[in-house]
């Protein structure tokens, strides 16, 4: 009985050193596949660097560049990727977008097809980088996909945006979004497919009116100065609030009346704003307020106070006069820091 189970024991041991051996064997060769592929492709990105160089810096012609190989196509990919990073001028940009159509368009089209999450995510960050509008039809076609996942999504929805994709409003309208993605994609819009997000602004959900109202904010958009005032004057909550940043950062309104009248808002929040949109118009008649904003309770509407305050041609002998006369030690902290600001 004994023996027995030693030779069993013995067994059982010779077999799983034989999977062990069997498995570092198929671990090795695996390795030396990647170190013979990896070596294949530094080989061919060395031997056509100068090359792709030359094609994207000086407008040559395209000979002898072969992409025909799973190798070719990831040093293609690799090389592109690398000049995609640096480049500044429209046409070398053009240029490298050329050759990733005329190189990479059906690698990429086909891994748009995958069965492979990796393969298509993977397809589309650089169709997006390399601006590969040529492959339009096939993101739209990924984007009706019923097993599309949020994350190819979201980044379906950034290109359709940077190709300027004139079905974007309908597509975007089909999913729901947090505010931060909306604005992502928002912002890579031109003037006219923006424009279709600012007239259905009212029947908008809120997350996508936020971002409507932080795009403009971003961009400083004046062009739309007259609908953020409708909209300020129109909303409350936090759409009104939303409303009234993206003015402090244009930096103009048509009566600043209704504004003033913020500086006095039982909303900490409401005040902060106020004042920098007083600073960022320099309207003096908002002066007295923002001094006495430097005694507020909130020291975000302080420090903002103290901001807006500077902005002004006689702002730091404003601040000055502050630090030397007021009793409340916050508000005499305020304008030293904004007086020494830069310094």
């Amino acid at each position: 009985m004994i023996n027995q189970d030693i030779l069993f024991l013995a067994i059982i041991t010779l077999s799983l050193m034989c999977l062990l051996f069997l498995l570092l064997l198929y671990l090795t060769i695996r390795k030396a596949k990647e170190i013979k592929k990896r070596r294949e492709i530094e080989d061919y990105k060395n031997k056509i660097n100068t090359q792709i160089f030359s094609i994207i810096a000086e407008g040559k012609r395209y000979r002898g560049i072969g992409c025909e190989t799973a190798i070719k196509q990831k040093a293609m990919e690799e090389l592109l990727s690398r000049y995609v990073k640096i480049l500044e001028g429209e046409d070398e940009k053009k240029r490298l977008s050329d050759l990733a159509s005329h190189c990479l368009q059906g690698y990429y089209r086909k891994r748009l097809k995958s069965k492979k999450w990796s393969h298509r995510m993977n397809a589309l960050y650089h169709i997006e980088d390399f601006y590969m509008i040529k492959l339009l039809d096939e993101v739209v076609i990924l984007s009706k996909k019923k097993n599309i996942t949020h994350q190819e999504m979201i980044h379906v929805l950034r290109i359709l945006a940077t190709f300027q994709y004139n079905g974007f409003k309908e597509v975007l309208h089909y999913h729901d979004l947090s505010e931060y993605e909306y604005r992502s994609i928002l912002m890579r819009l031109n003037h006219d497919l923006f424009d279709q997000f600012i007239l259905s602004f009212h029947k908008s959900t809120p997350p996508l009116q936020y971002a409507i109202l932080d795009v403009i904010s971003l961009k400083k958009a004046i062009e739309y100065r007259f609908f953020t005032e409708n909209i300020f004057m129109s909303y409350k909550g936090e759409v009104k609030l939303r409303a009234l940043k993206a003015l402090a950062e244009i930096g103009y309104v048509s009566n600043i009346e209704p504004y003033l009248q913020l500086l006095y808002s039982s909303s900490w929040q409401e005040r902060m704003v106020a004042a920098k949109l007083i600073g960022s118009i320099q309207e003096e008649k908002g002066i007295p307020r923002l001094i006495e904003l430097l005694h507020d309770q909130i020291w975000w509407v302080r420090q903002q106070a103290g901001q807006s305050i500077s902005q002004f041609p006689n702002g730091k002998a404003i601040l000055q006069s502050v630090l030397e006369t007021s009793k409340d030690t916050f508000a005499r902290d305020m304008a030293w820091d904004w007086l020494h600001k830069g310094v």
